[in-house]
């Protein structure tokens, strides 16, 4: 079985328990964010170059959109997570993010309550379709 399908499925996994907590309380522990974007890294650094420069980039671009206000904590550390292990999840999350976040803001204004990690795991589950499906 391919390395990157078995990383998806238990990455959905993850992403499924952290959309429910996020869906039910809007926060996320710590301890399912932390040990997976440290996890993430990691991979990274196992990838090589090319992986390390994405997370990199991610991690900066985020941060700084948490600085802002823009994100959340846990929505930092989760797509990090996924730009190391599977970035076109990564791709895949922020796009779903767009368009929900987009519907909300039409549908409820600006300042509406979004919670960002169920659209990352839609996203992703997404991402399994069109990158394995096909």
């Amino acid at each position: 079985m391919n390395e990157q399908l078995i990383i998806s499925a238990i990455v959905l996994v993850w992403l499924a328990v952290c959309a429910v907590r996020d869906w039910k309380s809007g926060e996320v522990s710590n301890w399912l964010t932390i040990p997976a974007m440290v996890l993430g890294m990691a991979y990274a650094v196992y990838m090589g170059r090319e992986r390390l420069i994405l997370v990199a980039a991610a991690l900066a671009g985020l941060t700084l959109l948490y600085v802002l206000g823009s994100l959340g904590g846990a929505d930092v550390k989760v797509l990090v997570a996924l730009a190391g292990l599977w970035p076109a999840a990564m791709l895949a999350a922020l796009l779903v993010q767009g368009i929900w976040g987009g519907v909300v803001l039409i549908k409820h204004g600006k300042g509406a309550e979004f919670r960002a990690i169920p659209a990352y795991a839609l996203g992703a589950a997404l991402s399994i379709v069109l990158f394995f499906g096909g």
